[in-house]
């Protein structure tokens, strides 16, 4: 996989593996829980985590019986997963570099695919959805999660919000954002069954990020957000920093007299070899 913004890079995605697990995996670990309840996985199948990341998924499908191969491009989230492997000393799952849209696994091999908000950063979102069916044994099944409404993406709206309300001459990149290309569930029912997925069903969630501390949260933040990259980098690191000045008062104001969350909507699409 190649690219040339930071989303799409593996060495940016393994420069901040400790700040995504830290952050962000408390979010997606709960559509990962969600998907692995809708896949109804059996011990002993075997399943493929594509752009497993830090490992949300594997991890508790491994838990759960498992044969898991988790797989990213980034070498750095491959070694963070496999250091939590050992930790947890799990056995039935190992974890490999590989690019999402050319899988290094022969055809018809798994009994289910997975991607947690992973394939809606790929170059080609239509050939990583191909080789997830791909590497389906006759019968098998995927479980794809992207956002769902981005306007129900809490975190991303405070951030743009926040950046309003700081810099108001600032205007930011006017092309849709590399996450945002797949979102809600009449696209990613689309993608599926271009894909050649059959029995495609849709189901819309909504989770919530607990935010302890704001401060803590966006120093957290903000050294994990490939997807903000190019953002902050046109911000400049003053005009950042005084956002996140912001983004720290307007969840201390949303918290009232409790804490701060933050909700997001994602889509689970599951279809069928």
């Amino acid at each position: 996989m190649s690219a040339s913004i930071p989303d799409q890079m593996p060495d940016a995605w393994g420069a901040i593996a400790p700040g995504y697990e830290k952050v962000f995996e408390k979010l997606s670990s709960q559509f990962a829980e969600a998907a692995l309840a809708l896949l109804k996985l059996r011990p002993g199948e075997r399943v493929i985590d594509v752009a497993a990341g830090t490992g949300a998924f594997s991890l508790a499908a491994a838990r759960a019986g498992a044969a898991v191969l988790a797989t990213d491009f980034a070498p750095a989230m491959v070694a963070r997963l496999r250091q939590r492997v050992v930790a947890e000393r799990l056995s039935g799952i190992s974890a490999e570099v590989m690019d999402g849209q050319a899988l290094d696994v022969p055809d018809g091999s798994f009994d289910a695919s997975v991607s947690i908000l992973g394939l809606i950063f790929f170059p080609d979102i239509c050939r990583g959805m191909t080789e997830l069916r791909r590497v389906l044994r006759p019968g098998g099944r995927a479980a794809i999660v992207c956002w769902g409404d981005p306007a129900n993406f809490q975190l991303m709206t405070l951030m743009m919000r926040a950046v309003q309300q700081t810099v108001p001459d600032f205007q930011p990149p006017a092309a849709v954002p590399v996450w945002a290309r797949l979102c809600g569930p009449a696209s990613l029912k689309d993608q599926l069954q271009q894909a050649g997925f059959r029995q495609v069903e849709i189901t819309t969630v909504t989770r919530s990020l607990r935010v302890d501390s704001p401060e803590a949260f966006w120093t957290d933040f903000a050294s994990s957000v490939p997807p903000l990259a190019d953002l902050f980098r046109r911000l400049g690191p003053d005009r950042t920093a005084a956002v996140g000045r912001t983004v720290v008062e307007l969840l201390a104001a949303s918290a009232g007299d409790g804490v701060p969350t933050l909700s997001a909507e994602a889509c689970i699409g599951i279809g069928r070899t």
